[in-house]
């Protein structure tokens, strides 16, 4: 058989990732099969070693597909000469709208908080915990928050705090249109945040 061209692969590589986001949410993490990816995906078992050692590496590139262009917008927003509370805030709004509009963050972030019954996936959860504390801890650590917070307790509570909308949001999507009611949300989590000497407004404008 002649070898796959680097873009065959990377096709291929696409359509595994995109019929794990349907297995996972359909059946869980745990239930689901790389015979079952496969099979969705339309390729044979083989395909799948091609490109992955198990599925706990299917499920990692999974989630690195909507997780890293996320990951260095926080970074960015951590930079001492680049970022603000304003950057910050936006990025937070953009987060939840992103959820929202973006059917392939709703897919795997509804998997990852609500279908993921491995140790594997939930060890992810701990490991994107800290990234994100640690993350926020520096941006908080460049631009102080309020004098009765340190870095890291601001850093704590806005990652609480937003984990919480994703996880009540993705339980019941119905429930309320996050959309609309992303920015009041925000803007809540960050009046509380905010030195007392930069008074929080609100502010229309999204990155």
């Amino acid at each position: 058989m002649a070898r796959k061209t680097k873009a065959e692969a990377e096709v291929t590589y696409q359509a595994l990732l995109d019929a794990a986001e349907q297995v996972f949410l359909n059946k869980g993490v745990a239930r689901a099969s790389l015979e079952e990816i496969a099979r969705t995906a339309q390729v044979t078992r083989g395909a799948v070693y091609w490109h992955f050692q198990n599925k706990s590496d299917v499920f990692k590139a999974m989630l690195e597909r909507v997780r890293l262009p996320m990951a260095e917008m926080t970074e960015n927003a951590a930079d001492e000469r680049t970022g603000d509370l304003r950057t910050l805030r936006n990025l937070c709004v953009y987060a939840l709208q992103t959820l929202v509009k973006d059917q392939r963050h709703f897919r795997v972030y509804k998997i990852l908080f609500h279908h993921t019954e491995s140790e594997h996936g939930l060890r992810l959860q701990d490991e994107m915990t800290q990234e994100s504390i640690d993350t926020l801890t520096r941006f908080f650590s460049n631009h102080p928050p309020h004098s009765s917070l340190t870095a890291s307790q601001a850093a704590r509570s806005l990652h609480t705090q937003m984990l919480g909308i994703y996880v009540d949001w993705l339980r019941n999507p119905d429930a309320y249109d996050l959309s609309a009611e992303a920015e009041c949300l925000v803007d809540t989590v960050f009046r509380g945040l905010c030195p007392e000497n930069e008074p929080f407004q609100t502010n229309k404008e999204n990155p």
